[in-house]
């Protein structure tokens, strides 16, 4: 079967990031011509192999201009806007906050309402509504608890807003907890596999936090299912596996999957403050309008996970990463 996506023009923003990464790689997978939009210090190891498939733009999205000349050049058929500072929580600066994911997706918003673009699929988070005590529907209000959530929570009200004023089609995905290959070294998941992997002690918090976390490649089947529906416009979907479960049951699933013979460190690191502990995703919408269920099951995901850190461990030894 031809891809919906041959020889599109795909502009995809975070490319260097976590996500992005695995909408540039599927991206080219499907046939798509992939441009992607980094600042010059962006470090793109995680899409280094792919280097031949994809075009690079230099350019800051809090920067007007620069992005102005990109988006009149690339003229793209379908944007995935995954930029965002803040997914690391040692980000804390209000204003780079404020200018990368507000004027970012507006300056995007801006540019592209004068050159066409099917659709513009929107990288929201959990992290918009705050702590919520019951599973979360997408009408709920947005109480964010800090300060990349509620940058992201404007930014996605700024967006919907413009997009339907300029008729330009949007969807934004809000995400609970991802995990999969290549993810940052400071995440859950990766930060307890290289200790092991490194025969360090794995030092928790009491890990008594309620989470969701689905494998990287569901969330990406979601983008990819919200881009080519037609009936999809101007909506918002939460995506996760709709279950959670103690973060202490995933460590010990991971001690478990890589056979460690040391026992995690419970209670030795503080809980944040100001932490989410039951974000529980209500996923009726997007597996009713999109038809959209987790393929892969945590068990296999974690499995492909654990097996790519094995191979790429060496890739680690960048503090940064």
């Amino acid at each position: 079967m031809v891809s919906s996506f041959k020889n599109k023009r795909v502009l995809i923003t975070g490319a260097s990031g976590f996500i992005g990464s695995h909408m540039v790689r599927r991206m080219v997978k499907e046939g798509a011509k992939v441009f992607i939009l980094a600042r010059q210090d962006s470090d793109l190891w995680r899409i280094s192999y792919l280097k031949d498939s994809v075009e690079v733009y230099t350019c800051d999205i809090r920067n007007a201009l620069q992005v102005d000349i990109c988006i009149n050049k690339i003229k793209p058929d379908y944007v995935f806007h995954m930029a965002a500072y803040g997914v690391d929580s040692r980000q804390k600066d209000y204003l780079v906050a404020a200018y990368t994911n507000i004027i970012g997706t507006v300056n995007l918003l801006n540019s592209l309402k004068a050159v066409g673009c099917t659709k513009f699929l929107n990288a929201g988070t959990c992290m918009e509504y705050g702590d919520k005590d019951k599973p979360i529907k997408e009408y709920e209000p947005l109480e964010p608890l800090n300060i990349y959530g509620s940058t992201k929570a404007s930014a996605g009200i700024l967006a919907h807003q413009i997009a339907a004023e300029n008729n330009i089609d949007i969807v934004t995905l809000r995400a609970f907890g991802i995990f999969g290959e290549a993810e940052g070294s400071h995440k859950f998941f990766p930060h307890i596999i290289l200790s092991i992997l490194n025969g360090k002690d794995v030092e928790l918090t009491s890990c008594e936090q309620y989470r969701d976390y689905c494998y990287i490649d569901n969330i990406i089947d979601g983008f990819v299912l919200a881009a080519l529906n037609n009936e999809a416009k101007n909506e918002i979907f939460n995506i996760g596996s709709g279950n959670i479960s103690p973060l202490k049951d995933y460590v010990n699933l991971i001690f478990s999957h890589m056979g460690a013979k040391t026992e995690p460190a419970f209670g030795v690191v503080p809980h944040r403050s100001r932490d989410v502990w039951r974000p529980q995703p209500d996923i009726t919408k997007i597996q009713t309008k999109l038809k959209w269920e987790p393929k892969v099951s945590l068990e296999d995901g974690l499995a492909i996970t654990i097996n790519w850190f094995k191979q790429n461990k060496a890739k680690y030894e960048d503090a940064g990463r």
